[in-house]
């Protein structure tokens, strides 16, 4: 089938099986790597297929789409060697063996609007629909996930998509060395998952409200579907701020956040409430699961056992399994969630925020702190964050400083030894090297960290959000 004509250039002719075009030596489009709307230069002319250029916002190689105007990355190979354009080398020797896309990165799925990228919404529930995609995607996923090799599966489909030309426009919008980024998009192990790890948070958050991390939203966006965000309650007088709070294991009775407005009844008056839904069908599963494990925790002395076995390493069939488990995918879920909901809040304007997380839905907070710190801003964003029965580890010292540095006022750490669901089935899935911030002090700057211990009032996971209101009140600052 012959290239459509693309802005710009002649019409294709048919001559024996063979086309010609008359190449336009200059055209301004999109581009795929960098999401500019720039120059493009021509670099290669062919006998055969589409011409090749070179975005002049990033030195990259780009060639028209074959169903639009807008320009598809382009191989990064010139006569088998690999081009050496400037600062782009590193990523140009990363990605050597690329070859030349069909599609723009709006039909390809990996970015939903390029005009889009940098603008800002007035309220949370905007984000969505500010995310929603301007073409159709016509790639499928499965076709894309052996595009980028190392670690990958552990991110899921979202950081496959991105990686190469996201990790090229942080490299030209933020300073961040473009194989550091692609790195850190593309590699994180299964073990990365207590309270720092994943290094793309950190870099993620340098371009958060800005081209790149749009592109990092639309991608993480594809591995957690439901995500969105409910108004549950308007302000009886607006303040501007806004409270957010997200769940973690759930029941069918909670999954509105229904309970969430019960607690915060009479709190925050002056504030909406938004409800952050992530990933409620898993997450109910989960719920089960964790109640049934919690009380087979607490009675069998055999499951127990086999826990601690599970833990020393003795049985790597079984610690397989337990990595691919619900938990442990959503538990990687709930960082991007996090990233997702950093992204959000950079891009609302003129809004002040409280995060309350419980359980996985804590750690969803934890980690957009984290991205959040490495956004500069005259004052952080966040006035304080609550988390409950935190599904988070409390040991990296350095994570928990930088969480704290994306909060103006302090951040709770609410705990409880009692919560068996942490004690036991948390450890089991991250095979001993994570310890729960939920069943424990957190370690970081004290100033900003308040661990608050209610073992006393706290007998169980699920026991956090019934008790909502005396937890705020034992705060104090409510």
């Amino acid at each position: 089938m012959l290239d459509k004509a693309k802005k710009g250039l002649t019409a294709a002719k048919r001559t024996e099986g063979k086309f010609t075009a008359k190449p336009a030596k200059k055209l301004t489009s999109w581009c795929s790597w960098c999401g500019v709307h720039g120059e493009h230069f021509l670099s290669i002319k062919r006998f055969v297929g589409r011409y090749t250029y070179v975005c002049q916002s990033c030195g990259l190689n780009t060639l028209p789409c074959r169903f639009c105007d807008n320009m598809a990355k382009g191989a990064l190979e010139k006569n088998g060697e690999v081009a050496t354009n400037g600062e782009e080398n590193k990523i140009r020797q990363f990605f050597k063996n690329q070859w030349n896309d069909e599609l723009c990165a709006e039909h390809d799925g990996s970015m939903s609007n390029f005009a889009r990228a940098n603008d800002k919404i007035r309220e949370l529930g905007e984000f969505r629909r500010l995310m929603r995609p301007r073409k159709l995607n016509l790639y499928s996923l499965a076709k894309k996930t052996a595009s980028v090799a190392g670690g990958a599966a552990a991110l899921g489909t979202g950081a496959i998509l991105m990686a190469p030309g996201i990790a090229a426009s942080m490299a030209i919008s933020t300073g961040i060395p473009s194989t550091a980024a692609a790195m850190s998009l593309s590699g994180a192990g299964v073990t990365m998952i207590g309270s720092g790890g994943l290094g793309m948070v950190t870099v993620t958050g340098a371009s958060l409200g800005g081209r790149a991390g749009f592109g990092i939203a639309n991608s993480y966006l594809k591995d957690v579907p439901d995500y969105d965000f409910h108004l549950r309650r308007a302000p009886l007088e607006d303040s501007g701020h806004r409270v957010v709070c997200a769940s973690g294991f759930l029941t069918e009775n909670d999954k509105d956040g229904d309970d969430w407005c019960d607690g915060l009844e009479d709190r925050f008056g002056d504030s909406a409430l938004w409800y952050l839904s992530w990933e409620s069908k898993n997450l109910i599963k989960l719920g089960e699961i964790a109640l049934r494990g919690s009380r087979l925790a607490a009675t069998s002395t055999a499951l127990r056992l086999a826990g601690q076995s599970i833990l020393r390493g003795s049985s790597a069939v079984m610690a397989l399994e337990l990595i691919n488990n619900p938990w442990h995918s959503a538990m990687l879920n709930a960082q991007k969630s996090g990233v997702l909901l950093a992204e959000a809040i950079s891009r609302t304007e003129g809004r002040t925020f409280t995060l309350i997380g419980h359980s996985l839905g804590a750690r969803v907070v934890f980690f957009a702190l984290q991205a959040l710190a490495t956004k500069h801003t005259v004052k952080p964003l966040v006035d304080k964050a609550i988390l409950m029965g935190g599904a988070v580890g409390r040991t990296d010292a350095e994570a928990w400083k930088r969480a704290a540095a994306a909060v103006s006022g302090n951040i709770y750490n609410c705990y409880s030894n009692q919560d068996l669901v942490l004690r036991f089935l948390y450890q089991v899935a991250n095979l001993g090297r994570s310890k729960p911030a939920g069943i424990g002090p957190a370690k970081g700057p004290p100033e900003s960290l308040k661990n608050m211990d209610f073992s006393d009032l706290i007998d169980g996971h699920n026991a956090w959000k019934p008790n909502l209101p005396h937890v705020l009140d034992r705060l104090e600052v409510f």
